[in-house]
């Protein structure tokens, strides 16, 4: 056995309490004390093949992968590691197996079970940090003994955690043999989990950039970089979901509660019981679920999450693991109107029923990647015949931040659908990208830049998304600017039996082989397929929101087209990536090509500065929150009589409320008591203001659901509630928005998540007229520790102190 520690240095004692030290002080120097590092244990695994490693708590075991994952070396010895269980985590098994009379768990706390030499020195993180900015400026200014001395104590502070870990391993195995508890042997540990061999192409693109740090690259060689990254990128979504998986099946509850896509169950109540529903070969049953969504989560009907059990657990497979939560996904997720889950869970073929009750959902597998894994390395194959050339590529260009191959054409008389035109007309196997922030017409500007296509020049066009409901609405509004519903279609989801004004198209595509010009809508899947879309048969790719759509889908669906034209804004919600990659491969299109900038610069493409949907008082602090001042509006005739239009900011003092505060759900009541059954003008109709005109918007389901039910017992039920997610395209007359929790140190998740600008942005922009903006004042009172953290909250505290 061995036990480790990862700190500043790769640090391990062996059995006999010898310990060996692996330093890095540059990220060069942490590449190579990886490869020493695993180079080190799998000589120990040649010579001693039931070995493991044992660490407490799971910052090593993460940190390893993503150390791994940074500098994309080292991947598989460390899959191999953690699918074999030689990684063994204690922390667990203490929570598990051992009462202390501590409220802590950690490591120091135990100590006095099984360590007999107290700490000396350095004997926390905070001071060991401390004690290595000492080392360096003793090391700058020449002071070499001193600085050694400094670096030395670390050592000190990281042995004595590896030699605690080792001697608790130790205590613990004694307890067992004290209480005859058998041990598991190797063979029986290894986790099903299934980790294919890399793409060729993805190793011989790496292997082109590997010598070249990232301060380092040309744009030719990033753009190799990315292209290697994409093509493995759905390897590591689906391998990083398992590792994940399985580190939930062990952990306390406690160490993953916050992690998105998370519902801890407080109570579970049985709606319906096992019983066989129609033409179903299983049996199945509802659950009712009340408790905690992770922040940031979201449960779908097309979701099959997790579901997760403690003991006693029910008859389903069990994982390998010792201590193992027993789980399975074999479930569909229904939210109601009120925000309330419901659960439906089937038996496997043949299992028997149970009535134990689940403990928690937890993140479903990611979807099958399909034929994009095929799209994406024949792609790169393409890439690597044509080197040292750059093939002519609308993704390539993208990847390497070019500007398109083309003319850019100038906007006269602020209508930018002739500019767009011919801007594509004119591309050469490139890329034209649009920026369009909320109520500025990306959506009706690219409808009808799509139908002139179509009309006057016969192309072929495609249109995908994120979701199937992101392209239906797109297909509506060129259907609306006048194109023949004949000319646009799409295959419909399975079970969708709605009227839809554009043609429903079969299993294959009906528009294969057409001499004119058509829109078809359709997912990654549908354009990487070349059996539905043939390779470059396409005049042109719409890819809307491409704010969302991943740099590794955008190369899946680009092999169908010549030209792609990407619609979005990257300033508002992010797509989610499950995985870990050596480059950002899983960021957006747009949010890549903008490269740090709010607004997209203009040798890219266009920015759509005027925002028809807010008034100019409500468009002014979005503009300064997220587009550098360059968003304005251009007003309208609506008017909420007696409310001042803009931003008004509403502090409400708490304390110690982290999810769900009802001081100020009371304070969202008294804004829509104020607000609604106003006279309201909106298009020329002057009406009282309807409940269903004002939304409100929290980050946490705890508030949600309080808000919901504060509201609905004042009699407020057509008042929309829910998280930001759920309101991204919506607008109304009022927004408000409720943070909920008291102070930073209240925060799940930390304050990155609830101030992140993104999210304050679509909350604020959903407003025509008013957004109010409750929070508590002792949100400001933190110090943060990165460049990014304080501009985050200078951005947050000039929203909340803006004059009325």
């Amino acid at each position: 056995g061995t036990a480790w520690n990862l700190d500043y240095l790769f640090g391990l004692v062996e059995a006999d309490g010898t310990f060996r030290a692996f330093w890095a002080h540059t990220l060069a120097e942490e590449k190579q004390a990886l490869l020493d590092f695993l180079a080190y244990v799998a000589e120990r695994r040649r010579r001693h093949p039931a070995m493991h490693i044992y660490h407490y708590a799971a910052y090593e075991r993460t940190h390893l992968l993503g150390i791994a994952a940074r500098h994309g070396v080292g991947e598989e010895a460390v899959d191999d590691l953690l699918r074999a269980n030689v990684l063994v985590d204690l922390y667990p098994i203490v929570k598990q197996a051992v009462r202390i009379g501590s409220r802590s768990y950690s490591l120091k706390k135990l100590e006095p079970l099984y360590m007999h030499e107290a700490r000396a020195g350095v004997d926390n993180a905070a001071d060991s940090i401390t004690q290595y900015v000492k080392a360096r400026e003793l090391e700058r200014s020449g002071q070499l003994q001193a600085a050694a001395e400094a670096m030395q104590q670390i050592a000190d502070y990281n042995e004595y955690d590896c030699l605690s870990t080792l001697r608790l391993r130790d205590w613990l195995m004694g307890r067992a043999r004290e209480n005859q508890v058998s041990l598991a042997y190797s063979d029986e540990l290894l986790l099903p989990v299934e980790v294919p061999d890399p793409d060729p192409v993805y190793v011989e693109l790496a292997a082109l950039v590997a010598g070249f740090s990232v301060g380092e690259r040309s744009a030719d060689e990033t753009a190799l970089a990315l292209a290697a990254a994409a093509i493995d990128y759905h390897r590591r979504e689906r391998k990083s979901f398992w590792w994940d998986h399985f580190a939930r099946l062990t952990g306390p509850v406690e160490e993953w509660a916050d992690t998105r896509g998370v519902f801890v169950i407080d109570s579970a109540v049985v709606e319906r019981d096992w019983s066989t529903l129609g033409r179903a070969r299983t049996a199945s049953r509802t659950l009712r679920l009340s408790g905690t969504a992770a922040p940031g989560s979201g449960f779908g009907a097309a979701e099959q999450p997790f579901v997760l059990y403690d003991e006693p657990y029910p008859p389903i497979e069990l994982s390998s693991e010792p201590g193992a939560r027993a789980s399975h996904s074999r479930t569909s997720v229904v939210v109601d109107e009120d925000g309330v889950l419901h659960l439906t869970e089937r038996v496997a073929t043949g299992a028997p029923e149970y009535s134990q009750l689940p403990i928690a959902l937890t993140p479903g597998m990611p979807p099958s990647a399909g034929s994009q894994v095929e799209a994406i390395s024949e792609w790169g194959r393409r890439v690597l015949n044509e080197l040292p050339e750059m093939i002519p590529d609308a993704a390539l260009d993208i990847l390497r931040r070019s500007s398109p191959r083309g003319e850019i054409a100038a906007v006269a008389h602020d209508d930018f659908v002739p500019a767009m035109r011919d801007t594509l007309l004119g591309l050469d196997n490139s890329y034209l990208a649009v920026q369009g922030p909320p109520g500025t017409g990306k959506t009706y500007n690219g409808a009808r830049v799509i139908t002139e296509l179509v009309v006057n020049h016969g192309w072929k066009v495609g249109v995908v998304g994120q979701s199937h409901a992101t392209v239906e609405n797109m297909l509506a509004a060129i259907v609306h600017a006048g194109l023949d519903p004949e000319l646009v279609g799409k295959k419909p989801k399975a079970g969708d039996i709605r009227d839809v004004p554009w043609t429903k198209l079969g299993d294959k595509n009906s528009f294969a082989g057409r001499d004119g010009g058509f829109v078809l809508g359709g997912t990654a899947w549908t354009f990487s397929n070349a059996n539905a879309v043939a390779r470059g048969s396409l005049d042109l790719l719409v890819i809307d929101e491409a704010g969302q759509f991943s740099l590794a889908s955008t190369i899946a669906a680009a092999v169908s087209a010549r030209r792609l034209l990407l619609l979005g804004d990257p300033q508002q919600l992010p797509q989610v990536s499950q995985g870990t990659h050596p480059e950002p491969v899983d960021a957006s299109a747009l949010g890549w090509l903008s490269d740090g900038h709010d607004v997209l610069p203009p040798r890219l493409g266009y920015f759509l500065a005027e925002s028809r949907r807010m008034h100019p008082a409500v468009c002014a602090p979005v503009s300064r929150l997220s587009y550098e001042g360059r968003l304005h509006s251009v007003g309208s005739d609506r008017v909420l009589d007696g409310v001042v239009p803009g931003l008004h900011p509403v502090p409400v003092d708490h304390v110690d409320n982290s999810t769900s505060s009802e001081q100020e759900a009371a304070a969202v009541l008294a804004i829509v008591r104020e607000a609604v059954g106003r006279q309201w003008k909106s298009a020329g109709v002057t009406a009282p203001l309807d409940p269903g005109n004002v939304i409100v918007v929290a980050p946490y389901n705890a508030q949600v659901e309080l808000l919901r039910a504060t509201l609905d017992a004042a009699g407020f039920e057509g008042v929309p509630v829910g998280t930001v997610d759920r309101f991204q395209g919506r607008e109304a007359a009022v927004s408000i928005v409720s943070l909920a929790a008291s102070s930073p140190a209240d925060v799940p998740r930390g304050l990155d998540f609830l101030l992140m600008a993104n999210r304050l942005n679509v909350a604020i922009s959903r407003a025509q007229w008013a957004s109010y903006l409750v929070y508590s004042p002792a949100l400001t009172d933190y110090l943060p520790t990165s460049p990014a953290g304080l501009a985050q909250l200078s951005a947050f505290i000039e929203l909340v102190t803006l004059e009325p």
